[in-house]
């Protein structure tokens, strides 16, 4: 129905919008005159309401039809699309010429294309990406021409997806846990002490490797599944995946897409599996931290959820250039944490350091006892990042149960 300018489905929408309008004129009033015009606003409420249901009855409305493509010889098409939102699929069913061919385009890349042998042609469980679908039409005839049969727009969200594409830095909680987690990228030096440590330690830790890592170190992986770490994934070759260390932007690059961050995650996932006979955890980690809001859909559409680490709890292990400003020695590592705990807190942070180190001596992994054994006596507990989900969920449940302690 076309009223006042809009377009409704039915009067209950009209009558719905109308009121939100009213609404909106309440809230800019003052607090003062709200208490003082309450009685006016009643009076005028009840007249709006015989007033538009006049109105209503007096506009002309005119019924919205689907929309529908004409071929040049006055050949009709009917689109009827169905969501089948419980799995995030579209089916097409399409009405065209026997005598011609239907292609699907999806975000400009070619899904299918089938002869129209029959009435009705269908596309059958098309995935949705999340977010934006750009869906086009075209029927190809046998001459080589080609005519747009319909293009629309379908906007596909999901709870999981939304969670999944939410990145983790930390995780607020009441209880004294922590997550120190350790990326593997190209070099294993000093892996197999920091495993020895943790294990030696009863420490069991998230570790992000990368697929190269898992293809160069398949003993340092497997010791890893072992002891019983949590291992996500760091894509396969620890590409750039934008444009931060050009020009300091988080703008995808040219040669970086779905199909491309599909195949460096999943990729990863299927050597770690070959090797260990286990998929990789749900947790990714983007290499030099570089990825935006488009990326993290991608990467959750994969079936990954982005864990970084908390803000001031990078090691900086990673930097080897003794004159750099960043700096820093594994005393400096120690004291860093240590007085941050005293200053900030390390509940449900997220520690960031690194398997390998290109450093030629003073290994940041030397003070690893060293620190763990301070926060042990401080009243914490290191965990893996599921479990500083899991716990956060237990306290948040808890507190609507009226449930006290940890």
């Amino acid at each position: 129905m076309h009223l006042a300018h809009h377009l409704f489905c039915s009067k209950k929408c009209y009558y719905l919008w109308q009121w939100q309008q009213f609404v909106k004129r309440i809230k800019k009033l003052r607090h003062k005159e709200f208490y003082l015009s309450l009685a006016l606003i009643l009076i005028a409420f009840v007249s709006l309401f015989f007033y538009v249901n006049y109105r209503f009855n007096q506009l002309p409305t005119r019924e919205i039809k689907p929309a529908l493509a004409r071929q040049q010889d006055s050949l009709w098409f009917d689109l009827d699309t169905t969501i089948v939102r419980t799995t995030g699929h579209i089916t097409f069913d399409i009405k065209g010429s026997p005598k011609a061919a239907v292609s699907l385009w999806q975000n400009g890349r070619l899904i299918a294309m089938k002869p129209n042998g029959k009435k009705i042609n269908s596309f059958r469980n098309i995935p949705l990406v999340f977010g934006k679908n750009r869906f086009v039409l075209w029927e190809h005839s046998a001459n080589g021409t080609q005519v747009l049969v319909d293009s629309f727009q379908v906007q596909w969200n999901s709870a999981r997806l939304r969670f999944m594409a939410r990145p983790l830095y930390r995780v607020p909680m009441r209880s004294k846990w922590l997550a120190l987690t350790f990326d593997a990228g190209s070099s294993d030096r000093g892996s197999l002490e920091i495993l020895n440590i943790l294990q030696e330690k009863n420490i069991r830790c998230t570790l992000f490797v990368t697929g190269q890592f898992v293809h160069n170190y398949p003993d340092v992986v497997r010791q890893m599944v072992i002891d019983g770490h949590e291992v996500g994934d760091h894509t396969f070759s620890h590409p750039h995946l934008t444009s931060y260390a050009q020009n300091g932007k988080q703008e995808t690059l040219p040669d970086v897409n779905r199909a491309f961050v599909f195949k460096q995650l999943l990729k990863t996932d299927s050597s770690f599996k070959a090797l260990t006979g286990k998929h990789l955890m749900p947790f990714w980690r983007a290499p030099f931290g570089e990825f935006n809001r488009q990326i993290l859909r991608w990467a959750a559409e994969a079936g990954f959820k982005h864990v970084g680490w908390s803000k001031h709890c990078d090691a900086l292990d990673w930097v080897a250039d003794t004159t750099s400003n960043m700096y820093r020695s594994s005393e400096q590592i120690l004291q860093h944490f240590l007085h941050f705990e005293e200053t900030s807190g390390l509940q449900g942070r997220i520690i960031l350091m690194h398997l390998g180190t290109d450093r030629a001596k003073d290994f940041p992994y030397l003070i690893l006892p060293a620190l763990i054994d301070s926060l042990r006596q401080r009243g914490y507990r290191f965990v893996t990042v599921g479990e500083l989900i899991s716990q956060k969920a237990k306290e948040h449940w808890a507190a609507r149960s009226g449930v006290t302690g940890n």
